[in-house]
């Protein structure tokens, strides 16, 4: 699982590419969030669109990044997978329900392309807790026969 990450949301969208008085990440800053993030490319991006409309500095929208990834149990019957498997996107949202007790459904959505499982959406609240998603967020994958790669 990584992190795609982590911006304010409105009712309806989500503010992008912002002007700040911050300055950028360092090419240590984004090195460091690679492994929840995937690569230091998609933190940098991430920040670039959304880091930059928090109102937060790198360090600490970066820091608060974590928080939030931290915050949330990845399903660990996922992590015994050693090959593709194909199941109903449910499973996946009621596996991070069951991991995460504080969660119901109107605050996670799962999505899909091209026929395999995507995302885990998680809406949070600004302490992080989580919050029920708008409408806009929630666009369930509602395939019975979803793929679903192997995770770490």
């Amino acid at each position: 699982w990584v992190l795609h990450g982590l911006w304010p949301q409105y009712e309806t969208g989500y503010p992008a590419d912002c002007r700040t008085s911050f300055r950028p990440p360092s090419r240590s800053q984004t090195g460091d969030m690679a492994d929840i993030m995937g690569t230091s490319g998609l933190a940098w991006h991430q920040w670039n669109k959304h880091g930059v409309c928090s109102g937060l500095s790198a360090p600490a929208y970066y820091d608060l990044s974590r928080k939030a990834f931290e915050s949330i149990m990845r399903p660990p019957v996922f992590r015994k997978l050693d090959k593709t498997i194909k199941l109903p996107a449910s499973v996946v949202e009621d596996a991070f329900i069951k991991a995460n007790p504080s969660l119901r459904r109107d605050m996670i959505t799962i999505t899909c392309r091209a026929g395999h499982i995507q995302e885990a959406r998680i809406c949070l609240g600004k302490d992080l807790s989580p919050v029920p998603c708008g409408r806009d967020v929630s666009r369930d994958c509602s395939l019975n026969d979803a793929l679903f790669e192997p995770v770490d």
